[in-house]
């Protein structure tokens, strides 16, 4: 039967208003709830079945956030139109009546539109109303979760990995599952967290985590759980494998070649307590499947097409040992690479001081010292020129110089590391030239310097 649309309540309709959502209706009997479900951005129905054999006058919608009506279906007798009127609230536009039962269909889903809703059929002829009520809910559409990775070592010695499933939502609660589990795993944190025990002699093992709501399901990339606990970490300076060299504030990248002609299913990164899994995403491109917690591993980023890995912006506690699992589709063995990767900032200007000169012999011995006023490793020192007579020492930061006149008047000192290098010079010369004077004209000279100071005042 086709509606007319019109901006007027029924009688009945309006009087009903006093009491909806105070009482169950003349009837005195309990309405069942209906729970409903609907997706943030979708359509719901409130479904309602019509009794065989019920003479219905007119259907009113009420929603706990209106104080009026939102819609109201007036029934026509003897085959006229039906009326569906939509109050003015904010509900308008977005309803319409469902066919059979004038069941009502609510679109574009909102947070807001979530709570109790009641329909009152009011029979014609008739002060009996039935009652129907509905709690409407409304989640969103899950995203894909993203799994974190850490691990320790156990008692046992054993390396216990920890995944840990992060959902992005806004509002409503999860459900979360792994597969798959077995022996050597265990859930907590309401099934967001999985443990997993490694130890000698076990295989690798691959999960995925699934969230789920009342709308919606999604999983994880699956994230491989290496044999053993990662990487040997920062060993106090030992070199390993490849050395990679960056600067502070900069970006490094640790280069990996991959196997000509194998497909990789995956390759795992670690460096200490740090890890993170590279697989193939969409367009075969690779990106970062599952990564530990914290500030380090955020800025760890995949290479379009490659499997290296880049770490930016550097900071100094990045330098350290990482180590790159290769793990083809097409064998059960495991390729590793290592890499040292050494951090270091822009050294500043040098300071040179004097640490004494003498005269002996016609010559004038000084001794200069060259040195950092910040803390820097693997600085080298060298100075310029270095005549006869020349010597270093202390890892070049001194320097021992019998100079005579005629000789250079000054001498630089040159600090640099593997990303720059500064230097700094000084004048000898005016050191040690009052020493060659002879001693009559040092006193005549201390006096010319004196009279010179008494004639400037």
């Amino acid at each position: 039967m086709p509606f007319k649309t019109t901006m007027g309540l029924s009688l009945s309709g309006f009087l009903l208003l006093l009491g909806l959502f105070t009482g169950t209706g003349v009837s005195g009997q309990d309405p069942d709830l209906v729970t409903v479900t609907g997706t943030l951005g979708g359509s719901v129905t409130l479904p309602l079945q019509l009794q065989a054999g019920e003479l219905v006058e007119s259907i009113s919608w009420m929603s706990r956030s209106s104080s009026m009506a939102i819609a109201t279906v007036t029934l026509a007798e003897a085959g006229g139109p039906d009326t569906f009127h939509q109050a003015d609230t904010r509900y308008r536009g977005r309803m319409s009546v469902v066919r059979p039962g004038y069941s009502l269909q609510i679109g574009n889903l909102s947070w807001n539109d979530a709570g109790p809703y009641r329909a009152h059929v009011n029979l014609r002829g008739s002060r009996i109303t039935r009652t129907q009520e509905y709690r409407l809910q409304v989640h969103e559409q899950l995203a894909q979760p993203r799994v974190t990775l850490s691990s320790r070592v156990g008692e046992n010695g054993h390396c216990i990995f920890i995944l840990t499933c992060v959902a992005d939502r806004r509002r409503g609660s999860v459900t979360y599952s792994w597969l798959p589990l077995g022996p050597r795993t265990v859930v907590s944190h309401g099934g967001s967290v999985l443990s997993v025990s490694s130890g000698p002699g076990d295989r690798a093992l691959t999960f995925t985590c699934v969230v789920k709501n009342p709308v919606s399901n999604s999983s994880s990339l699956p994230v491989s759980v290496p044999s053993s606990c990662p990487g040997p970490g920062i060993l106090g300076g030992e070199t390993v494998g490849e050395t990679v060299t960056g600067l502070l504030g900069d970006l490094a990248i640790l280069p990996l070649e991959l196997p000509v002609g194998q497909e990789v299913e995956r390759v795992t990164w670690s460096s200490g307590g740090l890890a993170a899994v590279m697989q193939r995403g969409p367009g075969g491109q690779p990106v970062l499947a599952a990564v530990t917690q914290g500030l380090s591993s955020r800025r760890w980023h995949a290479l379009p097409h490659s499997y290296s890995l880049q770490i930016r912006p550097l900071k100094l506690q990045d330098s350290g040992l990482y180590r790159a699992w290769i793990t083809l589709q097409s064998s059960p063995i495991n390729i590793t690479k290592d890499f040292t990767l050494r951090v270091y900032e822009t050294l500043q200007e040098p300071n040179i001081t004097v640490s004494s000169h003498i005269m002996k012999d016609g010559a004038c011995y000084i001794t200069l010292i060259c040195s950092l006023q910040q803390a820097a490793d693997d600085v080298q020192y060298r100075w310029a020129p270095l005549g006869q007579g020349a010597v270093m020492s202390h890892g070049g930061t001194t320097l021992h110089v019998s100079w005579r006149p005629g000789a250079s008047d000054s001498y630089r000192c040159t600090a640099s590391n593997p990303v720059s290098q500064r230097y700094s010079s000084i004048p000898v010369g005016p050191l040690c030239s009052a020493s060659f004077l002879p001693c009559s004209w040092k006193k005549e000279f201390l006096l010319i310097l004196i009279l010179g100071a008494l004639q400037i005042e």
